[in-house]
């Protein structure tokens, strides 16, 4: 498994923050006369929340807009709801069989944060004033994993560059367990091994190689942050070399990819990382059980 790779010049990187925010379409609230919700949603972070499954919805109310109500529901409930009611009545289903949002009165805003999520689910917002409703919605897809392989997962003891992943981890191994997204058959993740609820997810891609222990798969590792940190410079994250350089090639055509066997044993060339750069690059492995 051990590869042959060539030294590649370390740069200065800032880690881009894991929380995101995105505005969704509607109308912005104003002073209009008419109720206007407009909502943002949050990227939770772990470990008290899980990314794959939760999100956090922030509603922004005018001042026409007297209380506000939200209602989960699966995509096609939702669907079927709206088929059978039509828009107005899907809100009035939503003022009466949701729950109401504390904070929203009149100029205002309030967050909700909705767990546990399995599937794609639509949050449907509802701003109430008397007979006059304004709905604006978020579309969630929550990640569910089936099991895989159990394992162990070993942190480089050699680094190509830098300090090496078991020095940087203070551990040279952990038992973890391989698992596909039940939606998504080229999404995997290694579930917490970097701690609890920080998991790795790979994506594997078409491309595959052959060397002495068999073929394997190309897969890309994105940003992820890990529950370790270093020193003073924080919280410590992993990418593959394509994403850290910013160039997909390095992985694809120059050497540096990751692999997945059909015995679901993996090579994982990544670069672990703080706000102020690298701290060194090389193999870890995954051996399945």
């Amino acid at each position: 498994m051990k590869k042959y790779i060539n030294a590649l010049g370390m740069m200065l990187l800032t880690i881009v923050a894991m929380t995101s925010c995105k505005e969704e379409e509607g109308t912005t609230p104003g002073t209009d006369g008419a109720p206007a919700i407009t909502l943002y949603e949050y990227t939770v972070e772990a470990p008290e929340y899980n990314p794959d499954n939760d999100v956090r919805i922030r509603i922004a109310a005018n001042n026409q807009v007297s209380e506000a109500y939200y209602l989960a529901e699966t995509t096609a409930d939702k669907k079927a709801h709206v088929e059978a009611n039509g828009e107005t009545g899907y809100m009035t289903y939503v003022v009466e069989n949701g729950t109401k949002i504390e904070g929203i009165s009149g100029e205002s805003n309030a967050d909700i944060t909705l767990t546990n999520l399995q599937g794609e689910y639509t949050i449907t917002i509802v701003g109430v004033n008397g007979s006059n409703m304004a709905s604006q919605e978020v579309v969630f897809t929550g990640l569910a994993w089936e099991d895989v392989a159990t394992g162990t997962y070993v942190f480089g003891t050699t680094s190509a560059s830098g300090t090496p992943a078991a020095t940087i981890l203070g551990q040279s191994s952990v038992s973890t367990t391989l698992q596909v997204c039940t939606t998504d058959p080229t999404l995997y993740r290694f579930k917490d091994v970097f701690g609890e609820g920080y998991s790795m997810k790979i994506n594997l891609i078409d491309k595959t190689a052959t060397d002495s222990q068999g073929e394997y798969q190309f897969f890309r590792v994105p940003s992820t942050l890990t529950s370790y940190t270093y020193g003073s410079y924080g919280s410590i994250s992993v990418s593959d070399i394509g994403y850290w350089q910013g160039n997909d090639a390095f992985v694809t055509d120059n050497g540096y990819e990751s692999g997945m066997y059909a015995n679901h044993n993996c090579f994982i060339l990544i670069a672990y990382q703080v706000s102020a750069g690298a701290l060194g690059y090389g193999y870890d492995e995954f051996i399945a059980d």
